[in-house]
């Protein structure tokens, strides 16, 4: 299956792209594509959200994906 992963902020930095393409087995998990992607940032704090949809962290290990889904992954906001 296809999945698009967009990075936000200094994760598009890190990734040196703002837009991934990647073909993952059938029944991927979020969490495989987290540790895919991220791979030493995954314990960071990053939001992360599936079709617009941005999920809780205690979930993100239950989520499976699908073809075409888009994933957004992005540091948490900070500000003043």
């Amino acid at each position: 299956m296809r999945v698009v992963v967009r990075a936000f902020a200094r994760l598009k930095e890190e990734l040196n792209a703002d837009r991934l393409v990647l073909e993952l087995p059938d029944e991927a998990t979020l969490e495989e594509l987290l540790h895919r992607v991220l791979g030493k940032h995954r314990g960071e704090r990053i939001m992360v959200a599936v079709n617009k949809r941005l999920l809780p962290r205690e979930e993100l290990a239950q989520v499976r994906l699908k073809d075409g889904d888009v994933v957004d992954l992005m540091p948490p906001a900070s500000g003043g």
